[in-house]
């Protein structure tokens, strides 16, 4: 339903927009001119983490807003004891807040021009698609992983190490919240591999290779852990590893029900093309639509943890 792969294929609507002097010309496109070369090497992002674990809806025609309902939880002190026969006439509230999130476009776009496409022997043409799509992910992760600094409940802190204390902390905080399982814990690149993240906690660099536990012999084996202290494990390279430029990076801990995700009434991506034949160059844009918001910040934790 969801158009989030990295290339989904091009339509031939028009897109307006000026020409860009940044463009992919033979000065830029170097790689593979008059030369015979091997598979080209595209760096990628690490992305589509985010979508999976998000409540997402998509607009309806007319509509560039879709709004979430956050109920409040009803306390067990609203439910009283009664007589047989009796009648209850004590009314509870069911309250909700409405959470709307606004879809924005996202863009990002690439001019090749017909030198560099005709003098490169590697398609070029074909990876623009790829590493544009591959980019527009990589920004839907970005500002959903935005999102999880702005729980209000917190575990860890700037200059503390991360430790499994805070991670059946961050357990603690969501179970009491009421929030439905599964939970999700996702964390930087540093947080989970580096000396002071879940790397370390598992198998101690100065006793050698050891895996005196099954997670730990997961560690070992596989270079990941998928889960942890209940929760699924998850990692982004588009985490801030580097908050107030302090050495710490903003992971986080959530349900489904904290964060939602608002989906363009045509889907949430597309790849577009448009010919300039005055600048002889093929522009070729990406487009992501969607927006987000925080729906329960009770159902988030905000792990703020030390990986300098």
């Amino acid at each position: 339903m969801y158009l989030l792969n990295r290339l989904q294929g091009y339509s031939q609507n028009g897109y307006a927009g000026n020409h860009l002097m940044a463009e992919t010309d033979t000065g830029v496109a170097q790689g593979g001119i008059g030369r015979t070369i091997g598979d080209a090497v595209i760096a990628f992002n690490h992305t589509n983490v985010m979508l999976p674990l998000v409540t997402a809806k998509q607009a309806v025609r007319g509509s560039t807003h879709v709004q979430f309902a956050d109920y409040t939880k009803m306390a067990s002190s609203s439910v009283a004891a009664a007589t047989d026969g009796g009648d209850h006439t004590t009314v509870a509230s069911v309250t909700t807040t409405a959470r709307t999130a606004t879809i924005s476009e996202h863009v990002i776009r690439a001019d090749v021009s017909d030198l560099a496409a005709m003098g490169n022997a590697d398609d070029l043409t074909g990876n623009v698609g790829a590493i544009l799509g591959d980019a527009v992910a990589a920004k839907l992760d970005a500002d959903l992983t935005a999102l999880g600094t702005g729980f209000s409940q917190t575990e860890c802190g700037a200059g503390t190490a991360l430790s499994l204390d805070h991670v059946f902390g961050s357990m603690r905080q969501l179970r009491s919240a009421g929030a439905p399982m599964p939970y999700n814990l996702v964390l930087s690149p540093k947080q989970v591999w580096g000396a002071k993240g879940l790397s370390g906690l598992l198998v101690d660099p100065s006793a050698g290779a050891q895996a005196d536990n099954p997670l730990s012999a997961s560690k070992l084996a596989n270079g990941v852990v998928g889960s942890i202290a209940g929760f699924d494990v998850y990692w982004s390279d588009q985490i801030n590893e580097d908050v107030g430029s302090g050495g710490d990076a903003a992971g986080f801990a959530f349900s489904r029900g904290a964060v939602g995700l608002a989906v363009g009434v045509d889907g949430l991506f597309r790849i577009e093309t448009e010919r300039n034949a005055s600048f002889r160059t093929t522009e070729y844009v990406a487009v992501g639509f969607w927006g987000e918001i925080e729906i329960k910040d009770g159902f988030g934790v905000y792990i703020l943890s030390d990986v300098s």
